[in-house]
């Protein structure tokens, strides 16, 4: 029987300064695999470590890790999974090694990371471990993937960034697009069909009843730090919740 556990929950916020984001890394367990869906962006290697830490494990426990895509800020911490094999769609794994000028969001360095490591490309109807299997999401990513886990009977997603976020359901787009609007919109409705609850790439974990989203666990605050002392640096925090959130569409040229 497989098992979901989130270690970071992510999210992702947009300020005058500029905007960040921070994504979801979930631990799946089947059976004695012990499978890491992303690995997250640098920032919050500390953070990873410390809660399989609080687990009881180490990254080099780690058996599989599945990369929805290759975009740094799911990616940056897969070199310390040393003992793992890495899973990745042929074909994101083909673009971040040729990825088109101007993505800045791919993380060129990854293919040399994969070098010193096991991998494996997996694709649609893969089974990577019992009740666990990937299912091809493209759109936000060219190769995109997301993972479909069988728990207790009930199909969850860990979707990544194709899903970003609850809202993406009411909307039919992920916020953002990097590479094909109709693959996205074709995904998200894919993820719905699919499954009963899903695990978003910068939000907590939610199912869809009716037209209320229901979330189930993770955060619902944040605590920002002025890293300067006081009074010489920002001394104010404004935040605002908009009603609805454009999708932000920055497609690369394809070739």
């Amino acid at each position: 029987m497989a098992s979901i556990d989130m270690l970071v929950c992510g999210f992702a916020l947009t300020c005058d300064q500029g905007g960040f984001g921070f994504s979801t890394l979930s631990l799946i367990t089947a059976g004695k695999q012990r499978i890491l869906v992303d690995t997250g962006p640098h920032s919050r290697r500390a953070m990873l470590v410390r809660a399989l830490k609080e687990r009881n494990l180490t990254p080099e426990q780690i058996d599989l890790v599945v990369l929805t895509h290759a975009h740094w800020d799911h990616c940056q911490n897969t070199d310390i999974f040393r003992n793992a094999q890495v899973l990745i769609h042929p074909v994101e794994l083909e673009y971040a090694r040729n990825p088109q000028r101007g993505d800045m969001a791919v993380a060129t360095y990854l293919p040399a990371i994969l070098e010193r490591m096991k991998v494996e490309t997996v694709s649609e109807g893969d089974e990577v471990a019992e009740g666990v299997s990937i299912i091809d999401t493209p759109g936000h990513s060219k190769g995109h993937l997301s993972v479909l886990v069988n728990v207790s009977g009930q199909t969850r997603l860990v979707a990544g960034d194709a899903l970003p976020d609850a809202a993406s359901v009411r909307r039919g787009l992920p916020y953002n697009v990097f590479w094909d609007l109709k693959d996205a919109r074709e995904s998200v409705a894919k993820m719905v069909a699919s499954a009963q609850m899903f695990y978003p790439g910068h939000d907590r974990p939610f199912s869809v009843e009716g037209d209320h989203i229901h979330y189930h666990e993770g955060p619902t605050q944040i605590t920002v730090t002025n890293s300067l002392e006081a009074g010489e640096g920002v001394t104010a925090l404004n935040y605002e919740v908009l009603a609805h959130r454009e999708p932000v569409v920055n497609l690369v040229q394809k070739g």
